[in-house]
């Protein structure tokens, strides 16, 4: 059966989402739950536990917004 890529596409994006929309979720139930400045490194650390799950999409969508959450500190 051959691959589909816009299918596996759509699946990495939606992984990725659910990663961010889980810690918007946590941060509006328990404000400062997460402070701004550690929120890179969140991300970075569900991008690694996204790498050991094989979704590699996932892992560089969330390693992209955690150097935009960075580039937004300074």
């Amino acid at each position: 059966m051959p691959i589909d890529h816009d299918q596996e596409d759509a699946e990495q994006v939606a992984i990725a989402a659910r990663v961010v929309l889980g810690l918007l979720r946590l941060q509006t139930l328990q404000s400062d739950t997460v402070p701004f400045r550690d929120l890179p490194f969140v991300l970075l650390a569900a991008a690694e536990e996204r790498h050991r799950q094989g979704d590699y999409g996932a892992e560089r969508m969330l390693c992209d917004w955690a150097d935009m959450l960075r580039d937004w500190e300074g």
